[in-house]
């Protein structure tokens, strides 16, 4: 008899296990929103879909509230939220006791505006401060695109890393002669690379369209054409230094653990500093991924 109903037995407490599992799991996530503990916006407002891991996909873009100021935070209760939701005509279940909103952005003031644009004694017209998500090492460039009546119309690209992030138009009163621009400090000759000696700072009291204002931006392109001492660096007179092109004999750096080794590739695609393009070992024939890091040096992890 014993034998007979052991499996039967098992079976039972299989089943109940899994039926307090399943009781526990509904009570844990039987909720419509299941609130964040902590969560960091960069809007104006928060949002339903900013402070829950799960909710109705009606609420999303449901405003619970202003967003506290930059670098600041306010803890919603659960039972603000749900008064919150009460009053636009929603009745949700919710689980999860509070949630810490805290705000960050980087901060582009008028001040800064203008310091990115190299203009001194000049009044920001367009609205700021401008507020960008929080990110620690944004880069800019700019470019003039017209002036009308003593206004100048910027754009201001922001850049994540390499990556264009994105694109502001700005508009800035200036006085005249105030522009600091970067021009070329003597003459130089086609073909050659630009350095950091090539370039002193000048006041102007106009620039060409497409003049590269930031030095960094400058450095390592290549004169396309003759630029005479006291002309600006413009995305006409000058072009991105290309590393590697296609059909390049490369260098190959392959680094495993703490041993690095030195070999030689072709390129079978051309790219700029930072580019992951294919190369083929000229031992083997073998293509492996390999990440640019300079002139004809590329690098394999």
């Amino acid at each position: 008899m014993q034998r007979q109903f052991r499996h039967p037995m098992k079976c039972y407490k299989l089943l109940i296990t899994l039926s307090v599992s399943l009781f526990l799991w509904v009570n844990a996530f039987g909720c419509d929103i299941v609130l964040k503990k902590n969560v960091i916006v960069s809007s104006e407002n928060v949002e339903i879909s900013d402070i829950a891991y799960s909710y109705p996909k009606k609420l999303a873009h449901v405003v619970l509230c202003a967003s506290p100021y930059i670098n600041n935070s306010i803890t919603l209760s659960k039972d603000y939220i749900q008064s919150l939701l009460y009053q636009q005509g929603f009745n949700y279940s919710i689980c999860g006791s509070f949630v810490k909103v805290t705000r960050k952005g980087y901060v582009l003031s008028s001040d800064r505006i203008l310091s990115i644009l190299r203009i001194k004694g000049g009044k920001l017209i367009s609205k700021s401060p401008i507020i960008l998500p929080f990110y620690e090492n944004y880069s800019f460039s700019f470019e003039l695109k017209r002036s009308v009546n003593g206004l100048k119309f910027y754009d201001i690209n922001v850049y994540k890393g390499k990556l264009l992030f994105r694109t502001i138009p700005v508009v800035v009163k200036v006085n005249e002669n105030c522009i600091l621009a970067p021009v070329a400090s003597h003459d130089i000759s086609r073909g050659s690379r630009v350095t950091a000696g090539d370039i002193k700072f000048i006041r102007l009291k106009s620039i060409p369209p497409n003049a590269i204002l930031s030095k960094s931006v400058i450095i390592g392109r290549v004169a396309v054409s003759f630029i005479r001492k006291g002309m600006a660096f413009t995305q006409f007179n000058t072009r991105r230094f290309k590393p590697v092109k296609m059909g390049d004999i490369v260098k190959v750096k392959v680094v495993q653990g703490n041993i690095v080794i030195y070999t030689v590739a072709k390129a079978l695609r051309g790219g700029y500093d930072g580019d992951i393009i294919p190369i083929m070992y000229l031992s083997s024939n073998k293509i492996r991924p390999a990440e640019i890091i300079g002139n004809r040096l590329v690098v394999v992890q």
